[in-house]
């Protein structure tokens, strides 16, 4: 067999595992950076604490623990990646989100107060659309560093990439061919990533680009309207 399709068996492998962590990592910080700004100081307790615990372990450290603490009996060595890679990632991927959050106005918060909307629709319909143009550079710098740090699933018996091209290295005694196809699999599936990125991010831009007055404008037609009604993407239809 071939080194490409013995790199490919495993390639499958690291994008099963980066779709996974992105997937759950990607909500669960959007629910930390929220809880860190909420009126509730137990959730902002709650929140600080989980970020400063998972960002202090090192990812490898986690794993390792993970593998030999729980072990493989009752889930795979996948998943236990999967959770071990997450919890690292969610607690500096919601530091990206809270840091958004907190550049919006203040006076976007007080306008929608005014017109008896509540803290929760305010930063669903107004805060949260504003901010993800802001995080989203953030976003797919950790989203590529969660494909990267897949590599070290290859320690706990993860048959990713990486663990594929030890194992060619090894048999072959060619490492620097092998490392360099493992190299370019890795910039196959980011380069990519980060293009279409770029141009979400200048498409959201352009579509939730709002001055004071628009802000205004779109929170009265926020009050005016039905709740069932009251989608974000209606936020940055109002123009000057």
């Amino acid at each position: 067999m071939s080194w490409t399709s013995v790199l490919w068996q495993g390639f499958i492998v690291t994008i099963k595992l980066s779709a996974i962590v992105t997937a759950i990592s990607l909500p669960l910080a959007l629910l930390l950076a929220t809880a860190s700004i909420c009126p509730a100081r137990a959730l902002r307790v709650f929140a600080s604490a989980w970020v400063d615990i998972f960002r202090s372990v090192p990812s490898l450290a986690l794993l390792i623990f993970l593998y030999y603490g729980l072990g493989t009996t009752t889930i795979s060595a996948l998943w236990l990646a999967a959770i071990g890679l997450t919890l690292i990632e969610s607690a500096y991927l919601s530091e990206i989100y809270r840091a958004a959050l907190k550049e919006i106005r203040a006076g976007q918060w007080e306008a929608g107060l005014s017109l008896g909307l509540s803290w929760v629709t305010i930063l669903r319909l107004v805060v949260i659309p504003e901010a993800a143009v802001s995080a989203i550079p953030g976003t797919v710098n950790m989203v590529t560093i969660i494909i990267k740090d897949t590599s070290l699933a290859a320690l706990v018996a993860v048959n990713e990439v990486t663990l594929h091209a030890n194992e060619l290295a090894a048999e072959t005694f060619r490492p620097l061919p092998i490392y360099l196809l493992l190299a370019l699999y890795y910039i196959a599936l980011i380069l990519p990533l980060t293009v279409l990125a770029g141009a979400l991010e200048r498409y959201l831009a352009h579509r939730l680009r709002l001055t004071p007055r628009a802000d205004y404008r779109a929170l009265m037609k926020i009050g005016r309207t039905p709740l069932s009604k009251r989608i974000w993407p209606r936020i940055g239809v109002e123009k000057t």
